[in-house]
Formats: structure tokens, sequence, C-alpha cells
């Protein structure tokens, strides 16, 4: 009886991490208003940074697109690169639904390139890849850096041994002046996304440490809105 007690508390609190897990990045009620604030409050550098590497993507031929958001990027990539499969995994079911009327509307011809898959890095498979190609905008800085440490290295394992890794995020810049001001910058919008969202990270975490870890190495860097953003082109070392 004792045994039977152990294992459904054990199963009650584990039920309960996966609920509170779950309620943890959820961008649904923010997605509505999301593109419209990301380019009021960055003047529009958010979508420079994600397009500035996209000439340098033309032979891939598969993608996975993770936390992709309304699809604009997405759209964006199938219209200027040409990939024949893209996987794209999106938590919030708004942010999915948006994606998919887009490419119906915007370019109907390629939906048959495109899988949408609600969930997160969990629901990739063995199966899923390897890919050509392995996208994050603004996706690692949701999570704490042991988190995202984690999650970078499952997606890895999804890249192929010759493919590239489309990170673009934003970073704390070096420089007392810009540190101080990024700070401050980052305290604010991070406070409204732990609020409105349920964001678990404070601040960007450490990425050179994190790609540095699974031997990734900088093809191209590309630096926007005063060094707060990066858009990074990355290989197996």
């Amino acid at each position: 009886m004792q045994n039977e007690t152990n294992v459904e508390l054990a199963s009650h609190e584990s039920s309960q991490s996966s609920a509170i897990k779950a309620r943890r990045n959820d961008f649904n009620l923010v997605a509505p208003i999301y593109d419209a604030l990301a380019a009021f409050v960055f003047a529009g550098a958010i979508r420079r940074a994600q397009l500035s590497l996209i000439p340098r993507l033309s032979d891939a031929q598969s993608a996975l697109i993770i936390g992709g958001g309304t699809g604009w990027f997405l759209l964006e990539l199938l219209q200027g690169v040409g990939v024949k499969h893209v996987l794209y995994v999106e938590k919030s079911q708004k942010m999915l639904d948006y994606s998919r009327r887009l490419i119906e509307k915007q370019a109907p011809a390629s939906l048959g390139r495109v899988e949408f898959r609600l969930g997160t890095e969990e629901s990739l498979t063995p199966q899923d890849g390897p890919f050509d190609l392995v996208v994050t905008n603004f996706f690692l800085d949701l999570f704490t850096e042991e988190n995202s440490a984690d999650i970078a290295a499952s997606l890895h394992r999804h890249l192929s041994p010759a493919g590239r890794w489309l990170f673009v995020d934003f970073q704390t810049p070096k420089g007392v002046l810009a540190n101080s001001g990024a700070r401050a910058l980052f305290k604010v919008m991070f406070t409204f996304f732990n609020v409105v969202a349920r964001m678990e990270s404070h601040r960007p975490p450490n990425y050179e440490r994190i790609f540095g870890r699974l031997g990734m190495r900088v093809l191209e860097e590309r630096t926007f809105y005063a060094s707060f953003i990066s858009a990074q082109l990355l290989t197996r070392a």
C-alpha cells in the first residue's frame, strides 16, 4: 500500500511539474501584437537581423525552425531559399495558426513543403532530420542558461554533419556604457514577458559558451540595434 501511495505521489508531482512547464513561455496572449510590438520597440532591427543572412542559405534543402512565431520568417525562407522541406515547430497554438494562414494566403503552392507541428524541442523524434539548417530566432533567450544549453544540445543532434545554424537573438553587448544600457533595457523587456508570457529567463544566456560546448563556430556575424541583437550563421568546427 505504501509503495502504491509513493507511486501515486510521484505521478502527481510529475503531472504538476509538466503542467507548470507547459505554462512557461506561453505567447498565446501576446501573439496578436507580437510583431507590431517588436517593430515598434526595436525600430525594425529584429526583422532586419533575421533577414540579414538569408542570402547565405541558398543551398539549404531542409530546415528545422523552432519557435518561429507568426510565420513571416518562414514565408521569407520559402520565397527566398529553395528549401524543399521545413519542419516548423511552435509551442503557441495561436502563433502556429497565424503561420499556417500566412502561408496559405501568401504562398499556397509552398504548403506541401512545410510540416506545421504544435510542440517544443521535446516534440522532435529520431526520425526528424538531419536538417541542413536549424533556425532559432529569438528562441534560446526564453530559457535559463542551463535549460538553453540543454535545448541547444537537443537541437544540435538534428543538424546534419555539414549543416548550418541560423541564430538570431538578444545579447549583452561589450563595453561599460553599452552593458549598462543593455541591463536597463533587458530588465524592462524581460520583466514584461516574465509577466505576460511567463517567460522563465531574466537575461540573455551566454551563447558563446553554449555553442562552444557543442563544437560550433561562427561563419558570419552581424549585429543590430547598437549590438544588442546578434545574427550568426554557425557550423560545426
